[in-house]
């Protein structure tokens, strides 16, 4: 347990590096594919689109495709907006490809993507993974800025709203076992859904994870 907490430390930290040097990545653009399964990607809180490439590059060496990263502005907007984000890029998606998408969010990202498939049904859904989302919230909202900071209370009305009841589509959670923002780690499960537990990486280190981009994969395949 001590190594892969180490090992979990140590890959939160190379994460976070590649998070604020994301520009370098733009140095390799992503492969362009217009024929698959298109996937909706949703970054987390203080996230940029760019953090997503390292998942969305896998997914579309696996045959997913296209990929469409939704981006917001996480100390300047509200949980409502960022929904309605979700919710345009997901009826886009669907509408351009002619089939349901799969839908990918992590951290914050994946608690407004499950608002949005609570809200509306899910229309346009295949499958939901959600990556590291405090779906019960986590103790350091405390020290989160802005008007997202009410969606990550663990006595919040959205976690309150979320708590009970079916999923409305095939999800499944993928989240790392020393998870250092979602705290304690285990308010990233949801009451009756499979999950995945990772261990060796953290938070943002979903993000770059091989082990953790297997399992995304694996998780959206068993939906095929």
């Amino acid at each position: 347990m001590e190594r892969s907490l180490v090992r979990a430390v140590m890959s939160e930290a190379v994460a976070t590096a590649r998070c604020a040097l994301w520009p370098v990545a733009l140095l390799r653009p992503l492969p362009a594919r217009d024929a698959g399964r298109p996937v909706v990607l949703v970054h987390g809180y203080l996230g940029h689109r760019e953090m997503l490439r390292p998942l969305a590059r896998r997914l579309l060496d696996e045959g997913w495709g296209p990929v469409v990263r939704v981006g917001y502005p996480s100390t300047r907007v509200g949980l409502d907006e960022v929904v309605t984000r979700v919710g345009a890029a997901v009826a886009s998606a669907a509408s351009a490809s002619g089939v349901p998408v799969d839908l990918i969010g992590h951290s914050l990202g994946a608690v407004a993507c499950r608002v949005w498939l609570r809200r509306s049904g899910g229309p346009g859904v295949r499958r939901f993974v959600s990556l590291g989302g405090p779906h019960a919230g986590t103790s350091l909202y405390r020290v989160v800025p802005g008007p997202l900071r009410a969606a990550l209370d663990p006595r919040g009305a959205v976690v309150a709203a979320n708590r009970g009841g079916a999923e409305p589509v095939p999800t499944v959670v993928v989240r790392a076992r020393y998870d250092q923002q979602v705290f304690p780690p285990e308010r990233a499960s949801i009451a009756g859904v499979s999950e995945i537990i990772v261990s060796g990486t953290g938070h943002n280190g979903l993000l770059w994870s091989s082990v953790a981009h297997d399992a995304v994969v694996a998780a959206l395949a068993s939906a095929a």
